[in-house]
């Protein structure tokens, strides 16, 4: 196996890693936070639920603009 198909491995596996923690995050943090505001607000799903799917919805987008990225990089080389 030649290095630089071991660092594209490891390129692609931190890659990977950091946008699925990328959409955890996002999603779990607009659970946390929609949670903290439908608690003060009275509002008891409604901005949870719409927080989340913001949270998804930004996590498509890192996603894409993250594979447009690599892709952009890979055809440099």
């Amino acid at each position: 196996m030649a290095k630089n198909d071991v660092n594209n491995w490891v390129r692609y596996m931190a890659l990977g890693s950091m946008i699925a923690t990328s959409l955890a995050g996002l999603v779990g943090g607009g659970y946390f936070l929609g949670n903290f505001l439908d608690s003060l607000l009275g509002t008891d799903p409604i901005l949870k639920i719409v927080i989340m799917l913001l949270g998804v919805a930004l996590g498509i987008a890192y996603l894409v603009f993250t594979l447009r990225k690599l892709g952009k990089v890979n055809d440099e080389q």
